[in-house]
């Protein structure tokens, strides 16, 4: 493979960093490779502005270190991760530290063998925390790869190959900040700012940016009817642990798939996921109306209903329920 120096652009990458990126976030002003990695993981399918503004800060005050949350259960964890989303990361987050703590490794080949840890974040945990010359391959530099080398339907290897290619090895910390903050200011999904972007001298997509944006699959989504029950005993509403990949380790009311015979339906809603969009029936059952030896749940009161972990489909039942409560 016929190596190409790309030294000039590397030095308008560098400049662009200097004047242009995000050097304020919090996550830039340390080498701890367990701040990183825990930004990394916040910033998979979130927004930088949310994660600073809601979540970042609590989290890391809560688990200031990987061994605090290790020592923690992963209930706490779920907790501090409400509001986020793909709570998968959370669980990840929680294995990973008791496999790894008290310290997180730096090397990208042991941290590849950690839960939910992809090459892209262990890639990027090495190069912010060690400055190892390593590429980042996230969403954003993605773009800028197909755009820069006018690539039409190129797959993860080949994009692996090019971010190999046009790396600077002599700063892969700038470089890599560098080419995510291009692409998420200025070579953008639907735009690109071709006249400010530092890599503009060598792209060969720069006419046309947009025809080598990815393809994205038109799926339909699908349509889930779930229908959960409300069983009150006195202050207390029985609540379930949810376990699997989707939402595993946070709480909700029992559910069936099925219509609960002898209970009165209250309201519905609809709640969207990545994939799939779920209707809710909310049922009130008295206890008379359902046996309950197959529920494995726990009584919950009510007033501690902030203190666990649950989703954002269960926020706004509880919300729906309190407002009905007080009509």
């Amino acid at each position: 493979m016929c190596i190409m120096n790309y030294s000039d652009i590397h030095d308008r990458i560098g400049s662009w960093y200097h004047h242009h990126g995000r050097h304020d976030l919090p996550w830039r002003k340390t080498n701890d490779p367990y701040i990183i990695y825990i930004s990394e993981m916040m910033l998979q399918q979130t927004q930088v502005k949310r994660v600073l503004e809601c979540f970042f800060f609590p989290f890391i005050e809560r688990f200031p270190t990987l061994q605090s949350v290790k020592e923690a259960t992963l209930d706490d964890v779920m907790h501090a991760w409400q509001g986020l989303g793909y709570y998968r990361r959370a669980r990840y987050i929680h294995e990973t530290a008791k496999i790894a703590a008290p310290s997180l490794p730096t090397d990208p080949n042991r941290l590849i063998k950690l839960p939910g840890i992809g090459k892209s974040t262990a890639h990027a945990i090495a190069a912010f925390s060690i400055k190892a010359p390593l590429p980042v391959l996230d969403a954003n530099v993605k773009r800028i790869l197909r755009r820069f080398f006018a690539l039409e339907n190129a797959t993860d290897a080949h994009l692996w190959e090019k971010a190999y290619l046009l790396l600077d090895r002599n700063d892969p910390y700038g470089y890599n900040q560098a080419m995510m903050d291009i692409g998420a200011t200025l070579c953008l999904p639907k735009s690109a700012d071709c006249k400010k972007c530092p890599l503009a001298g060598g792209c060969h997509g720069k006419e046309d940016p947009l025809a080598y944006t990815a393809i994205k699959k038109e799926k339909k989504r699908a349509v889930k009817t779930t229908h959960y029950l409300l069983l009150r005993r006195n202050r207390k509403i029985l609540m379930c642990k949810r376990s699997g990949p989707l939402l595993g380790g946070l709480w909700e009311l029992p559910s069936l798939d099925h219509e609960p015979a002898g209970c009165k339906k209250l309201f519905e809603i609809m709640h969207d996921y990545t994939h799939f969009r779920r209707i809710a029936l909310i049922y009130r059952c008295d206890r008379t109306d359902i046996s309950l030896k197959d529920i494995e749940g726990e009584w919950i009161d009510m007033d501690d209903l902030d203190s666990i972990a649950t989703s954002s489909l269960e926020k706004k039942i509880f919300s729906t329920l309190s407002e009905s409560d007080s009509d």
